[in-house]
């Protein structure tokens, strides 16, 4: 692969030629998925990578400057960026995984204790105050009381703002207290 080539294809793609395009991406995507095979160990994902990749490279093409990285280097690092941005997302999809699980066991938990003897009257008042709550106020309160999520990661589960958390949060060990009072 000769850098002037890549960079001619480059231009060319730029100014939207197809077979340009495709001639560039048969000389580089070999070596381009195996950079992202290397990242991110799967070759299902890299080849996802590698196609989302290309369509940005077609896209931003014409922002590709010769005096600033060479043309394989600069897709090269469009294509860690990808990468590593895929990378998060699995992990962030594993831990909402996680997240769920464990929140439909904490509810399955709830209503276990619900349906048989109480061990205390103190666990029956519990679970009862925590089923007069709303849906996302209850969850709020197990995820962070019971299973010990940051506001942070309840945030980013629920897909709710950090102060609605709070305010939920609040709101829900209010009424709480106030149902446990009587």
């Amino acid at each position: 692969m000769e850098s002037k080539e890549l960079a001619r294809l480059l231009a060319k793609t730029a100014l939207r030629d197809q077979q340009a395009f495709e001639h560039l991406y048969l000389l580089t995507a070999a070596k381009l998925n195996g950079i992202a095979f290397r990242i991110l160990h799967n070759s299902d994902l890299a080849h996802e990578v590698l196609q989302e990749a290309f369509i940005q490279i077609w896209h931003n093409a014409i922002e590709y400057r010769i005096d600033k990285a060479e043309p394989f280097t600069w897709m090269a690092s469009i294509v860690r960026y990808r990468s590593y941005d895929r990378v998060r997302c699995e992990k962030r999809r594993l831990e909402n995984k996680q997240i769920q699980e464990q929140v439909e066991s904490i509810e399955q938990i709830a209503a276990t204790n619900q349906s048989t003897t109480p061990m205390c009257e103190i666990d029956q008042d519990l679970t009862d105050c925590l089923n007069q709550l709303e849906d996302v106020h209850r969850r709020g309160i197990l995820m962070a009381y019971y299973f010990g999520f940051s506001r942070d990661e309840i945030s980013e589960y629920l897909e709710k703002p950090i102060n609605t958390i709070k305010s939920w949060l609040r709101r829900g060990l209010a009424r709480l207290q106030q149902c446990l009072e009587k």
